[in-house]
């Protein structure tokens, strides 16, 4: 038993319902369904394998023909129930502004990818399977609130989204604090084994000893061994988004690489210098040579390792730089999840103590 608006019978109401509204309920479940199965993370995305990429870019293009031959035919015709006609029209619009902006986009790339597209079509995927998961379920629950047999709101079939997203942030949250709590440590040898020692090398061009070396030797390791971990594990999560993840996962493949070359770069450097001291001629001419070819050896080496640690000290304060904003945004995110949240359950208060009031009142 529902409540019909004046104007429309039960039988106008149950032939939209099996021909239309129903097939539409299907329709969207069927998609959001099958988008579930390939809402990886960003970074899951941009490294998976070929396979496993072409899986999730079959899929999505299969939602997307699903939205346009199934779904829109179904919004196209209006209701006799002004509320769900409401719902219908803002769903129609909201679809026209999907097919624009993403599905269109879909279009530019054929089912069997290129490996020369593979790149693109992983950045694509990265914007399009939010936004088209954000269409299917808030349109869902929108047109879900406004059928005449719902004794729920819209936030009733989106609910199990809200609880996911506010773990994620949190999740996040608290995963960036003590990344930045690890880097401040960081932060404070690092200009005493970073910067100090480029500045060094630049001006005495000299390669340093391997004593000398020991320590900046000892905080490479621990930005292979303890930073670069973390940072993947950042990357991993889910509520990274897609420009954040694009520098964190610049700055988490150039300092592990720019780390393990200098080490590489020394350790090949001390052992010419070494050989090289132990080949020293016999004449005064051949000594002579043997320290002007030193000195380039040097030269050149300490150049190359200066400009490299550099880089890391460079990458390393642009990491501390980025991750207060980054909290910044992740923590707005999450005050206005909490805040909506904190919305609906005083709005259910509210009407609690307003069906007790009335109660009383009886």
């Amino acid at each position: 038993m529902v409540s019909l608006p004046e104007g429309v019978t039960a039988l106008e109401w149950a032939l939209e319902r099996v021909n239309y509204q129903n097939p539409r309920i299907r329709a969207f479940l069927g998609c959001i369904r099958l988008l579930d199965g390939v809402m990886e993370s960003n970074y899951a995305i941009l490294h998976c394998s070929p396979e496993r990429l072409l899986d999730i870019w079959r899929k999505v293009r299969q939602v997307a023909e699903l939205i346009r031959h199934r779904i829109s035919p179904l919004l196209e015709v209006p209701s006799r129930m002004p509320v769900l006609e409401e719902a219908r029209q803002s769903a129609e619009t909201s679809l026209g502004m999907l097919d624009y902006q993403v599905l269109r986009r879909l279009d530019g790339f054929p089912e069997d990818v290129p490996p020369d597209q593979l790149l693109e079509v992983r950045k694509l995927l990265c914007i399009s399977i939010g936004q088209i998961h954000a269409f299917l379920v808030d349109t869902f629950g929108e047109l879900m609130a406004k059928d005449p047999r719902s004794l729920h709101d819209s936030d009733y079939f989106l609910s199990r989204r809200f609880p996911q997203d506010i773990e994620e942030a949190e999740w996040l949250h608290a995963t960036l604090v003590r990344l930045g709590e690890y880097m401040h440590k960081l932060d404070e040898a690092r200009t005493l084994h970073m910067t100090a020692m480029a500045e060094r090398m630049r001006n005495e061009e000299s390669v340093p000893t391997r004593h000398g070396w020991a320590e900046t030797r000892a905080f490479l390791d621990v930005l292979l061994a303890g930073l670069t971990p973390k940072l993947k594990e950042v990357l991993a999560l889910r509520g990274v988004r897609f420009y954040e993840m694009e520098i964190l996962d610049r700055l988490a493949f150039d300092i592990p690489s720019k780390c393990r070359t200098a080490l590489e770069i020394h350790e090949v450097a001390s052992e010419a210098i070494d050989d090289l001291k132990r080949t020293v001629g016999g004449s005064r001419e051949e000594r002579t040579q043997n320290v002007q070819d030193l000195l380039h050896l040097h030269a050149a080496f300490s150049r190359r390792l200066a400009s490299l640690v550099t880089d890391v000290d460079k990458a390393l304060q642009d990491l501390v730089a980025f991750i207060p904003l980054w909290l910044e945004g992740v923590e707005k995110r999450r005050a206005l999840l909490l805040k909506r949240e904190l919305g609906q359950q005083q709005a259910r208060a509210e009407e609690m103590e307003a069906l007790g009031a009335k109660a009383k009142r009886a």
